[in-house]
């Protein structure tokens, strides 16, 4: 699969389903979340507020078109992986942007609608705890303990990729450990969540907290334990070598985004379904109205609350309360971490771009490849065999880049094992050059420039009788 096929489809992705979580409404005790706004059931379908559905729906799907076309150049930029990469980032910053624009212009139309109809959910500014569930909030939810588990597999699997040199087998399972860390730094926040009165009746309190904190708990301790086998069944299979370039690798990491999102989609559904269900055996039901703590319907800030998380009131999961210093401090560490993570790709990308590959043979027989990140050498004396190709053994990326122009670094090709790669795929020949080790190929786009060096490095090594 092309790698602008995929940052496309990804792309989409993204703004197809942030576009219909902004549509989605949501049902909570005595009435209904819509645009971000609190209404009661009746009012919901009120045809004011259908009216801005509509055109909210209509702007959305205008804006998915777009955002469609505005992606086709990237078919253009398709030979340049760092164009494509910002390219990519830049789209996703507008477009999001917009989409949230377009959501907050419907929910201040929303607020002012039911401002003006005098329409409420309950009382405001109400934050009631039943205190008999303080003691109790610790015992709602799963034993951190529990996340060794994952994290022990992931660091099993760390040691087995170190141990047989398995560069992409590290990151994963790297990537795993981190991931068990940050979903039990999650379910930490979680036991920090206030215990949310309901009802008068503590037994119906104690049940919806129990059940959302270890429904929630279960699913974060259910993603690590999923992200720390899947490394491990890569690293001890080998699959992250076996598959890395054909589809099957792009088919696995799918499944590894939908089954997460699909899992917390289904979590969120039955726990607000649990919650419905318990409120309505309540005899005396507290009902809020608590639009003033949401910023355009979708940033919780409640300085009253000392939770750092809270359920979301559109789409599905958890969201920061930005009024908490958790919620600031995390929320600022994940914007440097992108921030930082994009700078370095782009970075790296365009060294790769603009910084071509270049093969010299010195006087003293040495050969030097140079290489913005995989530069290698060797001596001429080492050459066992040298060959023109216009073909390649189709193979797996072990330490490298591969775009839809060139691959560079360490890759394991069928046939010939180990290899190190410095050419541009779709302009052959390659030059083939085994060595004890390992086969090192090359080539420059320029097919003259490729024969040159081919006959250079011919007539050097053939007084060597090789």
């Amino acid at each position: 699969m092309s790698l602008v096929v995929l940052f496309i489809l990804i792309a989409l992705f993204i703004l197809v389903v942030t576009q219909l979580i902004y549509g989605v409404r949501t049902q909570v005790s005595g009435g209904v979340i819509v645009l971000g706004i609190g209404f009661p059931k009746d009012a919901a379908d009120s045809e004011e507020v259908q009216m801005l559905r509509t055109r909210l729906r209509r702007r959305s799907l205008a804006l998915i078109a777009a955002g469609v076309l505005l992606l086709l150049p990237m078919f253009a930029l398709r030979d340049l992986f760092s164009l494509v990469f910002v390219y990519w980032w830049v789209w996703l910053v507008v477009f999001l942007t917009a989409g949230y624009k377009l959501f907050a212009a419907s929910h201040r139309s929303a607020s002012q609608i039911k401002q003006a109809k005098g329409w409420s959910l309950g009382e405001r500014r109400v934050v009631r705890v039943d205190t008999t569930l303080i003691l109790l909030k610790h015992r709602m939810t799963v034993s951190p303990g529990w996340f060794a588990v994952p994290l022990l597999v992931s660091l099993a699997a760390i040691c087995y990729a170190v141990r047989d040199s398995q560069d992409m087998g590290a990151y994963l399972a790297i990537q795993a450990a981190g991931m068990t860390l940050l979903l039990f730094l999650v379910s930490l926040a979680i036991r920090r969540v206030r215990t949310r009165a309901y009802s008068a009746d503590s037994v119906i309190n104690a049940a919806l907290n129990r059940a959302q904190r270890r429904t929630w708990s279960f699913l974060f301790l259910g993603l690590a334990l999923l992200d720390a086998i899947f490394a491990a069944f890569a690293v001890w299979t080998g699959l992250q070598e076996a598959a890395y370039l054909d589809t099957v690798w792009y088919i696995v990491l799918g499944i590894q985004i939908a089954v997460p999102f699909a899992a917390a989609a289904y979590t969120d559904r039955q726990a607000k379904k649990r919650q419905l269900e318990l409120e309505k055996s309540a005899e005396q039901p507290f009902m809020t109205d608590d639009d003033e703590y949401w910023i355009n319907g979708l940033w919780y800030y409640n300085p009253n609350d000392r939770s750092m998380m809270v359920p979301k009131r559109g789409g599905f999961g958890l969201t920061l309360n930005m009024a908490s210093r958790g919620g600031r401090l995390f929320m600022g560490i994940t914007a440097a971490f992108v921030v930082l993570l994009i700078a370095g790709i782009s970075i790296f990308a365009v060294r790769e771009d603009w910084m071509k590959p270049a093969m010299s043979i010195n006087a003293n027989g040495e050969v030097r490849v140079e290489s913005p990140s995989y530069g290698y050498s060797f001596s001429l004396d080492q050459v066992q065999d040298l060959a023109l190709t216009d073909t390649l053994p189709s193979g797996s990326r072990v330490n490298g880049v591969a775009t839809d122009t060139y691959a560079r670094g360490h890759f394991k090709l069928k046939e010939w094992g180990a290899a190190r790669l410095y050419v541009y795929t779709n302009s052959p020949p390659y030059i083939v050059i085994h060595l004890p080790d390992q086969t090192v190929v090359f080539n420059y786009r320029d097919k003259e420039a490729t024969l040159r060096l081919f006959g250079e490095l011919k007539e050097m090594t053939e007084p060597t009788g090789k």
